[in-house]
């Protein structure tokens, strides 16, 4: 507010503490002068403004402020404490009380301390004195400082902020410097990682516009395109006329050497809201010849149905690379099922089948929600990690046999009895890999990291720039593994000296595996276990099935027994990786028992078709669900009865034999 007046501006003459630049104050001392102002300070406008305020701003907050015309500036401030404006109280708001965020009022008046600050402009300076009649704080300066942090803090947050470091990462960075090189021990020692989350989001938002994209969908797509392509990659956008999707496969060189060479077992998931729009990203993964985890390809679909999905396979599988699956591990997905069938027709086209089977993390929860009697679920689990088929199917009928609850009965006998070759370990015996990679997990840890990253709000443009990053630490990781393969060494204590040596000469993630078992023999013993008294290496644990290396068993007969671990048996061992690394498991495979009828095929694709469906209408209602609008998904629902109902009925009076 400028206020025309020739009046001096200056405050009444008294003797103040005179500031120079060249004070040596600590941080402290600056920060107890300005709370309890006992005397005048004058203080060079520059050293104020840039070195004394921001350690105090914490603790005053404008009261008024008046422009003079010879350019000088007067302030009052009143202490936080005081808290002059009133909160507000939402009144005028039309919001259901049920609807409001529950939120805490501060009270008011419990300090009434004031000072008045000059900034003089003749003299290039600043006055500082306590405000007529003002009491001092009735509260220390450690209360202020939970209240609210200074500037200095926040400064040095903001100057964090700017790098992608996590929340937590920032925090602890923060109070460490402030405590040691800034003396800011005290207020610092109040900084929360939600205000540190708060200030990230508020600096790093507007340095992430590029991510938010064009408004319309096509520019936004062509961006993401063009963006892919100058990133190196191979990208080819689709669209499936029937069904008026659309959808964008990108993949870069690097990942599709991996899928072709190593994607005789794949892995396929999708993730959502990565953008704005909800079109799922769906990625394939491989693991390496170092026992890595590599991307295959991604891509990006406005629907989730089969004859998307496919398309986006076809692609990779036609145009792209040789990729030839023999089995793709896959969640309990019946839209990745059909997309699989419709992209791999197998014998029926002149090629080798490709068998699609279910993580069994996912086959588990599935059984959490399905299956609550506990006795049930648990001889379904052990049903599954049978060896033999006909172990499998008689404890699934035993689960049914001896379940109380006949919708359960039912659900277990439509879901799980004609396809255990899909859940079952038994049907993956054949193959050490197989048993080695049984979920898909390291393919959810990967999106796991993508969403961190993602958001919502972004275009297809920004979730392509965040793939792109993750990418490219993945192909790092797997570079940094391929260079520890072979010279990296284990070392271990407790483990003999002759056997530690013969185990460093494998490539090292094989290290790993061996000495574990090595120093499982410990626990063998401590738990009084006698040696297992074998005379060969035929050992019949999961460990020596899934990676035909010496197991604890082994270890505790040569260390206690028959000494089974000789040269040759070392170097017979050490031959198996001696030109190769884990995709030596894949040559591995014994011939499989289970072939399917043509009847059984025929079986499992209306199955697969009618989930589907129920999939995508879930799907659906979801979405509408989501958008909250009570309406929309009341006569979505309305619609899809007055679809069903008659579909029903005409079944119901079919097999009732009326007409």
């Amino acid at each position: 507010m400028s206020v025309p007046s020739s009046q001096s501006t200056v405050p009444p003459a008294s003797s103040p503490l005179i500031i120079t630049s060249a004070s040596n104050l600590t941080p402290d001392e600056k920060r107890d002068l300005l709370f309890d102002v006992d005397r005048a300070l004058e203080i060079p406008m520059e050293v104020f403004n840039e070195e004394w305020w921001p350690l105090i701003s914490n603790i005053w907050t404008k009261w008024d402020s008046y422009k003079y015309v010879n350019g000088d500036i007067r302030k009052t401030f009143a202490c936080h404490f005081m808290k002059h404006r009133e909160s507000s109280t939402r009144q005028k708001e039309n919001v259901l009380n049920e609807k409001r965020r529950i939120t805490r009022i501060r009270p008011s008046n419990i300090c009434s301390a004031m000072i008045k600050i000059f900034w003089i402009a003749s003299s290039n300076v600043v006055q500082v004195e306590r405000h007529k009649n003002s009491p001092n704080h009735t509260h220390s300066l450690s209360e202020i400082d939970r209240l609210k942090r200074p500037k200095a803090i926040r400064s040095l947050v903001e100057i964090e902020a700017a790098k992608n470091y996590s929340a937590p990462t920032i925090t602890s960075a923060v109070k460490e410097y402030a405590t040691l090189e800034l003396g800011l021990g005290e207020p610092a020692r109040e900084l929360k990682r939600k205000e540190v989350a708060n200030i990230k989001y508020k600096v790093r938002g507007p340095a992430e516009t590029y991510l938010i994209g064009n408004p319309n969908l096509k520019l936004d797509i062509l961006d993401s395109i063009s963006y892919l392509t100058e990133q190196g990659y191979r990208v080819e956008k689709y669209r499936v006329s029937q069904r008026s999707t659309r959808g964008i496969v990108f993949a870069h060189p690097e990942q599709l050497k991996k899928l072709e060479r190593h994607g005789w077992l794949t892995l396929i998931d999708s993730t959502h809201k990565t953008n704005r729009y909800d079109w799922r990203l769906f990625t394939l993964y491989v693991r390496d010849t170092y026992g890595c985890w590599n991307v295959g390809a991604h891509f990006f679909v406005s629907s989730e149905d089969a004859d998307t999905v496919a398309e986006a396979l076809i692609i990779i599988r036609n145009k792209y690379c040789r990729w030839s699956p023999r089995y793709i591990l896959s969640d309990h997905s019946n839209i990745e099922a059909k997309s699989i069938k419709k992209t791999f027709p197998g014998m029926a086209a002149g090629e080798q089948e490709c068998q699609v089977l279910l993580c069994v993390v996912h086959v588990m929860r599935t059984w959490m929600q399905k299956i609550h009697e506990k006795k049930t679920r648990d001889i379904m689990i052990a049903a599954m990690h049978k060896r033999t088929k006909i172990g499998c199917e008689s404890l699934v009928q035993d689960a049914i046999n001896s379940c109380p609850v006949p919708s359960i009965q039912s659900y277990i006998k439509r879901n799980y009895t004609k396809n255990t070759e899909k859940w079952g370990l038994w049907a993956r015996q054949h193959s050490p890999l197989l048993l080695q990679v049984t979920s898909t997990n390291s393919l959810e840890s990967f999106h796991s990291e993508l969403k961190k990253t993602t958001s919502s709000s972004h275009g297809l443009i920004g979730a392509a720039h965040k793939v792109v990053n993750v990418d490219c630490k993945k192909r790092s990781e797997a570079e940094s593994a391929s260079f520890d393969f072979r010279i990296k060494k284990i070392s271990a204590y407790g483990v003999d000296g002759d056997i530690l040596e013969e185990i460093q000469k494998f490539p090292f993630p094989f290290q790993q595996l061996i000495i574990r078992e090595a120093c499982a023999v410990i626990n063998r013993l401590e738990k009084g276990k006698s040696t297992p008294g074998l005379t060969s290496l035929d050992c019949f644990c999961l460990f020596r099935h899934r990676y035909l290396l010496p197991c604890k068993h082994i270890f505790h007969e040569h260390m206690y027994g028959n000494k089974l671990l000789t040269t040759d048996v070392w170097q017979m061992f050490r031959e198996i990786f001696e030109e190769s690394g884990f995709e030596v498991y894949e040559s591995r495979e014994s011939f499989i028992e289970y072939v399917q009828t043509e009847q059984q095929k025929n079986a499992e694709n209306r199955r697969i078709a009618v989930g589907e469906l129920t999939e995508r209408m879930r799907d659906r209602y979801w979405r509408v669900e989501e958008m909250g609008d009570v309406e929309k998904t009341q006569s979505f629902i309305s619609m899809l009865e007055a679809s069903m109902n008659p579909i029903i009925l005409q079944f119901d009076n079919n097999s009732s034999g009326k007409t």
